[in-house]
């Protein structure tokens, strides 16, 4: 079961890569509503690039959604 804190850990792991690869994530954090926007092109944002995206509410199972999405693309 992951935490919070491990889903955070990944997504600074994301965030780093954009400037590594191609990939691009764009990631969103909603403290006030405790909800997490995120948006991911394999081959790097453009205009007509295909996007997958997937928003979270950061309860137990929203946890283990936003981390394996992350962590699956990765």
């Amino acid at each position: 079961m992951k935490t919070l804190k491990d889903l955070f850990e990944l997504v600074a792991v994301a965030v780093e890569r954009n400037n590594a690869n191609s990939e691009d994530w764009f990631i969103d954090y909603s403290g006030h509503v405790n909800k997490l926007s995120i948006r991911y092109y394999f081959c790097g944002w453009s205009k007509d690039a295909h996007v997958e995206r997937a928003n979270f509410t950061l309860d137990s199972d929203g946890i283990q959604g936003a981390y394996w999405f992350i962590k699956t693309r990765m």
